[in-house]
């Protein structure tokens, strides 16, 4: 137990309005489980109740997914009220919550990505550079929410149409041949790379039905990648989350094409931690319990804590 920790109260925030409610509810309880376990005074609330002005909030643990909870909205309000938290801070969920930024981020710095655009409205034709298959996706989302592989000219215009009147911006992306590869990132407090995960779908590929339904995916765990693609992946991982400020943990998503090598996707700096989510998995191969590993992102919350009470 942390001893800074042992007479607070660790408020887990799961819930909201997000389309991730649910996975974030699911997230929530293990960890406030865990919590118990450890042997912590905690507490499981909903954001949607609330209340900065009234609320006693010794300490936040983040189990919240989407717009509004991974975009540096609630940190900013928790930074307002020098209320320590779990996880990365206002500068790294902006970036990692809006894939545009996260993208440029990587260009600038010679970090590998699929081709793509940025757009605001539909698509009658596939723009110029791009053959069929593409991605569309929003700009702002989680768990491959709204993510789709178009095949062809009638589903670039339905799929366009349907984002632009969701969402205030999406991206048309070049589709990878390949893997999918995730990387786990822990400050433990050096920056440690978990061992690496290729997912295997029974779906067409990784979306949100795969991700949370148990049995949809085959972990395989670590991947089976050579030596230099891990170390590739590892650096890149570690290159972007020191690029976006981050804190505590996080998860880079990748394509592995066999021809071109790996592509980053985006950044995640509230991964789930839900029963089939993937960096718990990562940590338990890497030797780490899960209650090991939610005392190691607790000591997130710390670092703010011990920083704020100077």
């Amino acid at each position: 137990m942390i001893d800074e920790f042992k007479d607070k109260v660790i408020t887990v925030l799961c819930g909201g309005n997000s389309q991730e409610r649910e996975v974030s509810i699911r997230s929530g309880k293990n960890v406030y489980d865990t919590l118990i376990k450890l042997g912590y005074q905690a507490t499981i609330k909903d954001p949607l109740d609330l209340n900065f002005e009234s609320d006693t909030l010794d300490v936040v643990f983040l189990a919240l997914h989407g717009p509004g909870y991974e975009d540096g909205t609630i940190q900013s309000q928790l930074e307002l009220h020098n209320i320590p938290y779990t996880g990365c801070g206002v500068i790294a969920s902006q970036i990692g919550m809006d894939k545009s930024k996260t993208k440029l981020i990587c260009s600038q710095n010679n970090l590998p990505i699929p081709n793509y655009i940025l757009l605001h409205s539909p698509l009658s034709s596939l723009p110029e550079s791009f053959e069929f298959p593409v991605i569309l996706k929003p700009v702002s989302e989680g768990s491959s929410i709204d993510v789709f592989i178009i095949e062809n000219l009638d589903e670039l215009q339905t799929k366009s149409d349907y984002l632009t009147s969701h969402y205030q911006a999406y991206l048309i992306e070049e589709f990878i041949q390949g893997r999918e590869l995730t990387v786990g990132l822990v400050e433990a407090p050096d920056l440690i790379s978990l061992p690496i995960l290729e997912l295997v779908p029974k779906n067409k590929f990784y979306d949100y039905e795969a991700k949370y339904t148990p049995g949809l995916t085959s972990f395989v765990l670590p991947a089976s990648i050579n030596d230099l693609e891990s170390r590739l992946l590892s650096s890149y991982s570690k290159q972007l989350f020191n690029l976006v400020s981050g804190s505590g943990f996080a998860r880079v998503d990748f394509r592995l094409c066999p021809k071109r090598g790996p592509f980053i996707l985006e950044i995640n700096t509230i991964p789930g931690l839900t029963d089939t989510s993937d960096i718990p998995a990562q940590a338990k191969e890497f030797g780490w319990s899960f209650e090991t590993f939610i005392s190691i992102v607790l000591l997130s919350a710390l670092n703010r804590y011990t920083l704020w009470e100077k």
